[in-house]
């Protein structure tokens, strides 16, 4: 899997109108779409109307799309900061993972950590957060269930 002009290239390409700004990519934050359907997450952030997006969606099979370029802000924080520095959405990858954070299928878990280490390979993360870790008490994705010993294991020093 590679990124060229901030584009996964094996990503199907559907891009969002909802984005804004240039930024430089500092942190990950994984998301759930709190809902089933890969479509219905698709249309959602690909309309005008819902002032949301994300730069990725990975379906339960392992469907892999791109919404927004990884060098330009994408809607998917709202009111958020880490440690410290606010408005997560202009310095942070926004990844939905279609699912109510009840269950995390292997292929859409595989695809996350394939994603995770091209974006790594290109871009100076500093950390790979939740939802609820940006936005406490207002967002509880990606929830309890998510695995996160597996982006412990493999990307902790």
């Amino acid at each position: 899997m590679n990124i060229c002009r901030h584009i996964i290239d094996e990503a199907t390409y559907k891009p969002s109108p909802n984005h804004s700004g240039v930024i430089v990519p500092r942190l990950v934050v994984i998301h759930y779409t709190a809902d089933n359907s890969l479509s219905g997450a698709l249309s959602w952030l690909c309309s005008r109307q819902s002032n949301v997006s994300a730069h990725l969606i990975i379906g339960k099979r392992g469907e892999l799309y791109q919404l927004v370029p990884f060098n330009l802000k994408a809607w998917h924080a709202g009111i958020s900061s880490w440690k410290g520095k606010r408005y997560v959405n202009g310095y942070s990858i926004g990844i939905e993972n279609v699912g109510k954070g009840d269950e995390w299928p292997e292929p859409q878990i595989d695809k996350l950590l394939e994603v995770l280490d091209a974006i790594i390979e290109n871009y100076d993360i500093e950390d790979i957060v939740g939802h609820d870790q940006v936005a406490p008490g207002r967002k509880f994705d990606p929830g309890p269930r998510f695995p996160w010993h597996l982006i412990q294991e493999r990307y902790t020093n």
